[in-house]
Order: structure tokens, then sequence, then C-alpha cells
């Protein structure tokens, strides 16, 4: 349990930093949640569930067409079994009908946002404040695993500027300066540039690295064929795509401290964190978790199609979201996980997997550039393929909307980060496969990564 002087020292360095009452709370209603037996957070997390459920019958008109179109009234959804006969929404889904699902709140209180579309497939959706706080606090509970204290000192190898609005990068400075953060971007990755950021990290010692998995395990492998240590947080953080066995022993035997696996998106925040033991935990007070095989649940331990909801998220709710990603749920054994907490866990078996682009001159960029870059244009999906170092393919179905003018916006803006050295084809087209096994790339390269 957290301690009174814990809590009183969360709470205040929280009020200096962040000056959010809300944010505090909640992160104090989810420091003591995780403690709980599983059946007692299943029990917030169902009765969650049940008020977003009416919130969206009474309030939100396109679920309430929905609901009426298979039969379902929201008083008589009182098991997972009643809850899974409403439909599955998917990406295309909801930016078509996204005006009509972010219909109970005025306008002015949603806060715009976007997924970088990491099966290429972006998505424009809206939160509201109550959904903003519990986004961040699932986070920093999550960052609590790793020893993070108000205070501590926290690098990201992260993305890069063009995704802050100008009028929005001054306000970033001042909150990561307050917040003791050291952003190092990653889409501006080379031999020169990580020479540096190791550089920046022995003077910084940042007590937890937060990053993308490619990137993170490059500059690992930099770090080890370099011989460059003296970098020792005390764990880290890799999210935004698969984390593969041998990628985390190279980061783990680079940085001698623990990698901790993530999965979530920018749509509903963090969705499961690994802990300290090695479990993968649900964040079960803000996130219903199913996994679907051939229509139905599956079994306990058997591999499905991840949908989630985000139970806070009344500005614009999301029931039943596919991600297009597979995950099992797992059980931690019988005397459940070694770590205390009672949230339940899962494993993602097939999710996100993306090629860093090589580039002339040593320099590198990783395939979550496009996601970020694509998010914001009328796109349906795109895929970027390498064929050599001097060439690259941009497949796009587009959206209704699309304009020669976004096309030449896009390419300037990829010149910026890869160099004029290099062409850039854009095809527009009304399909692009999927892997044999079922998943999408969405960044294929022909042309390995060279660290020396």
């Amino acid at each position: 349990m957290i301690s009174t002087l814990h809590r009183k020292a969360i709470a205040t360095g929280f009020d200096l930093r962040y000056g959010d009452s809300l944010l505090v709370r909640k992160l104090h209603e989810l420091q003591d949640s995780q403690w709980l037996p599983e059946e007692q957070v299943k029990a917030i997390q169902w009765g969650k569930l049940k008020a977003l459920v009416r919130h969206c019958y009474y309030k939100v008109p396109y679920y309430r067409r929905i609901m009426d179109s298979v039969g379902i009234h929201p008083e008589k959804v009182l098991t997972p079994e009643d809850y899974a006969k409403l439909p599955i929404i998917s990406k295309a889904e909801v930016n078509a009908h996204r005006d009509e699902m972010a219909f109970s709140y005025p306008r002015y209180r949603l806060i715009k946002t976007a997924s970088g579309g990491s099966t290429g497939a972006p998505v424009t959706l809206y939160h509201d404040p109550e959904m903003v706080a519990s986004y961040r606090a699932v986070k920093l509970r999550n960052f609590e695993w790793l020893g993070w204290r108000p205070g501590c000192r926290w690098a990201r190898l992260w993305g890069s500027a063009f995704d802050v609005a100008p009028h929005q990068k001054f306000l970033q400075r001042v909150v990561d300066k307050l917040s003791n953060m050291m952003v190092l971007p990653c889409f501006e990755m080379s031999r020169e540039t990580m020479s540096e950021f190791a550089g920046k990290l022995q003077r910084f010692q940042p007590d937890i690295i937060e990053a993308y998995v490619t990137p993170m395990y490059v500059f690992a492998c930099y770090l080890k064929e370099n011989g460059i240590n003296g970098i020792h947080p005390k764990g880290i953080i890799c999210s935004a795509e698969m984390l593969y066995p041998y990628q985390r022993a190279v980061i783990e035997e680079v940085f001698g401290c623990k990698v901790f696996n993530r999965y979530g998106g920018r749509e509903m925040g963090d969705i499961a964190h690994e802990c300290e033991a090695g479990s993968m935990h649900i964040n079960a007070e803000t996130t219903y978790v199913e996994f679907i095989r051939d229509g139905f649940p599956a079994a306990e331990g058997e591999a499905g199609e991840i949908i989630l909801t985000a139970l806070d998220m009344y500005g614009m709710p999301l029931l039943r979201y596919q991600v297009e990603d597979v995950g099992r749920n797992t059980l931690p054994g019988r005397e459940g996980c070694p770590c205390g907490r009672g949230l339940p866990t899962m494993e993602v078996v097939e999710g996100r997997v993306q090629d860093m682009i090589s580039l002339s001159g040593g320099r590198f960029l990783p395939g979550e550039f496009f996601p970020h870059l694509f998010k914001d244009y009328p796109i349906e999906r795109f895929q970027v393929i390498q064929e050599t170092i001097n060439n690259l393919i941009i497949k796009i179905i587009p959206r209704s909307g699309l304009t020669d003018e976004h096309i030449d916006s896009l390419q300037r803006t990829i010149k910026e980060y890869v160099g004029h050295d290099i062409s850039i084809g854009f095809s527009l087209v009304s399909e692009i496969p999927f892997t044999p096994s079922g998943k999408f790339r969405y960044t294929i390269s022909h042309v390995p990564v060279k660290l020396s």
C-alpha cells in the first residue's frame, strides 16, 4: 500500500509541477486499487463499463442507434456476454462517424487528437478533460513501478518537433523543464546524433528512459559496438511496437537495468504495463480488454484479436474498438503475480512491427515517423517501402478530401528528414495487402541498418 507520507510527497510534487488536482486524485485512486484482489478490480471495472454503456445509450446518438439496431438496452447489459453482443467498431467507422460519436460534450471542452495509425490507418478523435487526467494518471502509476517519483529525471527517445504545434513548443519546453524531462528526437537519429545523445544522457543521468522499441535497440547496439557506457537508469520503458527477447537482452545488457514492456496507443493511453516481476498487467480500472477469436471470446490463454473500451472516455466514447493486434489473457499463477497487484494480465502475441529506414551519411529514420506525420491527413491507410537507400515508395489509400497540396506537403516534410538526395514516389491505390499472417507492416525496408 502507499504510505501517507509517500502520498503527500506525490501530491505535493504534482501540485507544484502540474497544478492538476484531478490528475492527483486519479493517481491516488489507482495507487490504491492496484493492490485490491483481482475480483474487486474487475468489479470496479465492470461498474465503470456499465455506467459508460448507459451514458452512450442516452447521450450519444451513434451508440443509441447501434444498440437499438441489435436489440440491446443498457439496463440489460449484466454480463460480459451481454456486452459482447455490441458490434465491434473499426478505425474506418470511427473516422466516418466521429462527429456523431462526440455529440454529448460541448466541442469547446474536447481536445482533438489523432492516433499515429500504428497499423497504417490513422484515426482522428476527441478526448475530454477527465480522459486526459485518467490517461496521464495511469501512465504515472506505471512509471512508479520502475521506481519513479516526482522529481526523478526522465529521458525520452521519442518523436520530433513537427508533432508539436509551433505555438506550443515554448510551453512544451517549460513543461519538460519543470518535469525534469529530456527529449532526444529519435526521428533525427544518425551515428553523430547518437554520440550526442550518449553524452547528454551521461551528464543528465536519467532515472527512467522511455523509448520506441526499435530506436532504443539501435541506440543500445551503437553504444555496445562503440564501447560507450556510464548511463545508469533505474529502468527503461519500451513501447510503440513489439519488443522481442533479443532486443530486450541487448538493451538490458548495455544499460544494466530491467526493460519494462508497455502496450498502449494514443487513442486510449496505456493499456497494459510490465511489472517488476515480469507480468504484463492490464490497467483494468481504465480499460476493458477483450480477446476475440472467430467472433467469440477466446478461451483462457488462447490468442485472439484485441478489442478495447476506454472506461473514462466520455467525450467521444469508443466501445469495443478494434486495434488490429492479437493477444491473450494470461494467468500469473495460483497465488497471483509475485508483485502483489490484483490487476489481470495479458500478452501481446502479434502487434506493431516496423522497419527502420536507412539513409545516406549513416542516418536512420524510425518507422514511427510516418504514422506521426500521416495522422493529420485524410488517409485511410498507408505503407512505406524502401527498396534502395536512395528510394522510397509510399502507397496511400486516400480518404475523401486528399489533394495534390496534401501530397506536396507530405513530400516537403519527409524531405526535411530524409534529405533531398532520396527520391520519393507516391502511389494512390485502392488496397494494400497484409502479410500472410494477417498483420500489416506500414514500413518495409530492404536496406539493412549499419552502425559503423
